[in-house]
């Protein structure tokens, strides 16, 4: 992707905290006479008719594990999880579709609607902790199959990358989490985007491009997570500056940052994708040896030159 192309109306770091909406609650209502609203007061519900869901409903033709409801900050998703019949909204089926107030869930035969409130939810950010957030970077993967795991793959690799220049084993351990949280922001970009298998057009880019700050966003109010949020928001960023959202250079850009970038773009390269096949190894390597000190970081670039001959196993291990 060319990032000069990306032109978004990003707010900086230090002004998300001061925009964030306050939580609202939010529920399903039954359609059916004499349901129950089902309250969306978990960051994920799987909804389904086996015993091993959050809610269960008595339907013929819902799958056991049918669908969930993601709830980040006041934005609410609803994701297929492979179901027979499929999850409808408003009547057409969808894989992953953002909720809005008023419409019409189906799963199998059994119908809700879903209605956010203004009550405020008071115990949403304590609801929030790495295990919650882990499952929402999930939820991201499994918008693309394409790039199921990817963020997974991309954890492991930054972490052994990390370690081979020299990292502690705790800070590698933590470069290692964002790598997996680095894409978070994505779960707001619409499926069509992420699948399109040709030239994404200056909207869809932009959209696109919005994902870093977007995952910061999502990231920002929880503490445990600070030190993180540098690489889920630089991750874009080039090292010669022409890099989205801050335009940052050299070593303005957070090394945990440049270390993500490397895992990312490696792991993209040698992945099967929906208009071509994994690149050889020989490619990826000459690549990377050309766009080290313009796309990347050179330092980071050398220790991830000496590691990948060990990394052939991993994108044949998460594809």
């Amino acid at each position: 992707m060319d990032a000069l192309r990306c032109k978004t109306d990003i707010l900086p770091a230090s002004e998300w905290r001061g925009v964030m909406e306050p939580k609202r609650k939010a529920c399903l209502v039954p359609q059916a006479e004499g349901g129950k609203p089902l309250p969306l007061d978990s960051i994920q519900l799987v909804i389904g008719r086996g015993d091993d869901v959050d809610y269960r409903i008595r339907d013929r033709k819902a799958s056991r594990r049918h669908a969930c409801v993601l709830a980040v900050h006041n934005c609410y998703y609803l994701q297929d999880l492979g179901s027979t019949n499929g999850t409808a909204l408003n009547g057409g089926k969808v894989t992953s579709e953002r909720l809005a107030h008023g419409d019409l869930v189906q799963f199998g035969s059994t119908i809700f609607r879903f209605e956010m409130g203004t009550d405020l939810d008071a115990d949403y950010l304590r609801k929030l902790n790495l295990h919650t957030v882990m499952a929402l970077a999930e939820a991201v993967d499994r918008k693309d199959a394409y790039t199921q795991s990817h963020s997974e793959a991309v954890a492991r690799i930054a972490q052994r990358l990390a370690l081979e220049l020299g990292f502690s084993a705790e800070a590698a351990e933590r470069i290692g989490i964002a790598g997996r949280l680095h894409d978070i922001g994505k779960i707001g970009v619409p499926d069509a985007v992420l699948r399109k298998p040709g030239r994404l057009d200056d909207v869809e880019f932009a959209l696109v491009c919005k994902h870093p700050s977007d995952g910061e966003a999502i990231l920002a109010p929880l503490e445990f997570l600070a030190d993180v949020l540098p690489a889920v928001r630089q991750h874009h960023e080039r090292f010669d500056g022409r890099g989205y959202p801050d335009g940052l250079a050299d070593q303005a850009i957070a090394v945990e940052a440049r270390i993500v970038q490397v895992a990312d773009t490696y792991h993209a390269m040698a992945s099967r994708r929906p208009y071509r096949n994994p690149l050889a190894q020989e490619f990826i390597r000459q690549d990377f040896a050309k766009n080290a000190g313009t796309q990347f970081d050179p330092e980071v670039t050398r220790a991830f030159l000496h590691l990948l001959p060990s990394l052939r196993e991993l994108p044949a291990a998460v594809n």
